[in-house]
């Protein structure tokens, strides 16, 4: 046992077989390989210079297998004229796109990197393909609606914590819902060491923040009562807990005595004994989970952020160069693993809901929600490309998400906005 605690031809190279409407499902239909991330077509048969120019791109190779996805879906719904118009509408899709990003250019011309030409033809299938999977995802399974809560105020803690603060406002470790979505822990990061060292309690009602465990001890040598580490949480109604790590007598930081506190936001203690009351209900900070070897054909060294339950196994693996794919599989039987997502290193965020086998993650369409029984993807409006879930509550009522926009909007965010935190209403999550 091992223990990790981590955080042929095709027309228009889309979908010939489905087009046709009599053939068997295109290879997608199994498992993409966890080495890397496929086309929905065999890309050692394509000769058209535009499917050729998608199959030598990893990121085109995945917008194409994710739009696959979603039409297939959409498709599967129809039958009669609707699938005929659906079949049609695809192929109009398909020689529009070929006609406005790659109109007549041979691959070698599309291929060549330091051409503005490889550019503006990626640039446009990124887009086109973008904007037709969010149509199809759409029609597939309909978005989780949301509304607006709020933003989270972090001013206080850029005063409360100035020498974290960076043009006025401070770095997060990490933020955790309550299970009814009443209330956040916000998790302050060390300085120090590589996990977080303050806990402070928001109450979403009245924006209300109450320091749960001290300032951190800035001395250079720690006093032996000190906190160094945040490892646990545990919810209690409006109350929160934590275990600590203290400094200790020649601590590194994570191997010294525990401390217990408590905190609602009246004000934060520390508590003599572990509290009763939290028994049963505490979570890692960093997450963890026991496996078999055998559960993986994977390279062990890639994976990370690594979760699951009895049911299933879901992990991020590092592919280099900023690349990073979300898998599944089920456990037993032992199942094949399931590309789920190919993106940057934020999927290694990802929130995984043990009880119901659902995952929460930053998709290129947005932050999407995804079941791992069905394989069903279905965005949550009000968000956009580039925004990260932080939490989810229990009763899965509540998002906790960072982005560059106004909370709720869905647009391109400008890059140099401000990173908002922004907690909504979710109805139909469930």
């Amino acid at each position: 046992m091992t223990e990790r605690h981590k955080s042929g031809a095709r027309l228009g190279g889309l979908f010939l077989c489905a087009l046709a409407l009599g053939c068997a499902a295109p290879s997608t239909a199994q498992p993409a390989p966890s080495a890397t991330v496929p086309a929905s077509f065999d890309c050692g048969k394509a000769t058209r210079a535009v499917d050729r120019f998608i199959c030598a791109n990893a990121a085109l190779r995945w917008q194409d297998l994710a739009l696959s996805r979603s039409y297939r879906a959409v498709l599967a719904k129809l039958a009669g004229p609707a699938r005929a118009a659906l079949v049609a509408e695809q192929r109009d899709w398909v020689g529009e796109r070929d006609r406005r990003c790659a109109a007549d250019r041979s691959f070698a011309e599309l291929n060549d990197a330091a051409s503005w030409v490889h550019d503006q033809a990626y640039d446009c299938m990124t887009v086109v393909y973008l904007g037709r999977r969010q149509e199809l995802g759409d029609r597939a399974a309909a978005p989780v609606a949301t509304r607006v809560i709020g933003e989270i105020d972090l001013a206080p803690l850029a005063r409360a914590r100035p020498e974290l603060a960076e043009k006025g406002r401070v770095p997060i470790a990490g933020l955790r819902l309550s299970p009814d979505g009443s209330h956040v822990a916000i998790l302050l990061p060390s300085q120090e060491i590589d996990y977080p060292d303050q806990l402070w309690l928001y109450r979403v009602a009245d924006r209300k923040l109450t320091p749960v465990t001290p300032r951190p001890d800035a001395g250079a040598k720690h006093s032996p009562d000190a906190v160094s580490a945040i490892t646990s949480l545990a919810w209690r109604g409006g109350t929160l807990f934590a275990i600590a790590s203290l400094w200790g007598d020649g601590s590194d930081g994570l191997d010294g005595p525990q401390a217990y506190y408590a905190a609602t936001v009246a004000g934060g203690r520390r508590l003599r004994d572990e509290p009763a009351e939290a028994d049963n209900l505490w979570e890692s900070v960093t997450g963890g989970l026991v496996y078999r070897e055998d559960e993986f054909s994977d390279d062990l060294d890639a994976v990370d952020s690594l979760r699951g339950n009895a049911g299933w196994l879901v992990w991020t693996a590092d592919r280099g160069h900023g690349t990073v794919d979300l898998h599944i599989r089920t456990r037993k039987p032992l199942g094949t693993p399931y590309l789920v997502a190919w993106g940057g290193w934020e999927l290694a965020s990802f929130l995984f809901d043990d009880a119901r086998s659902r995952l929460t993650y930053p998709a290129d369409i947005g932050i999407a929600r995804f079941d791992m029984a069905t394989r069903t993807e279905r965005r949550i409006a009000g968000t956009w490309r580039g925004d990260q879930p932080y939490a989810v509550s229990a009763d899965q009522g509540t998002l906790l998400w960072a982005t560059r926009n106004a909370c709720g909007e869905e647009h391109e965010p400008d890059p140099n906005a401000p990173e908002r935190f922004c907690l909504g209403a979710m109805t139909g999550g469930a």
